[in-house]
């Protein structure tokens, strides 16, 4: 079991994160939060699996960074640029929930917090979905 102070790292470093100056374009952005949610809660998922699991795990964690980091990209982009980005993080966040679906399968994590961040993955998708069409596709 980690230390109480060390499981509040996700939480206090997202806090962090949300009080970036609006400066970027990515942050005006609901999926941006999303994305954010997803990633923190998502990891602290991957960072519990057993040994044994690593690729799972990295692949997990290599999703769910991809998908907030591409959402982060797509929006300080425009016409088809901004359109590949988002739906590349769109991919991200479908390989991630897929990811979150083994994980379960395999005995290896909590479904009702899996689920949960599967649930923030399905948002991002439908609201990079919209962004996309907003996009020109």
């Amino acid at each position: 079991m980690r230390p109480k102070s060390e499981s509040s790292k996700p939480a206090a470093a997202a806090a962090a994160a949300a009080e970036t100056v609006a400066v970027f374009a990515h942050t005006s952005l609901d999926a941006h939060r999303i994305a954010l949610e997803a990633l923190t809660r998502g990891d602290a998922i991957a960072r519990r699996l057993p040994r044994g699991y690593g690729p799972l795990r990295d692949q997990l964690s290599r999703a769910l960074q991809s998908a907030y980091l591409q959402t982060g990209e797509g929006a300080a982009k425009s016409g088809a640029e901004r359109r590949v980005r988002l739906s590349s993080a769109r991919a991200e966040a479908g390989e991630a929930a897929a990811a979150l679906e083994a994980v379960v399968a395999l005995g290896l994590g909590s479904r009702g917090e899996a689920h949960a961040v599967i649930v923030l993955l399905s948002r991002l998708c439908a609201t990079l979905t919209g962004l996309c069409k907003k996009a020109g596709g």
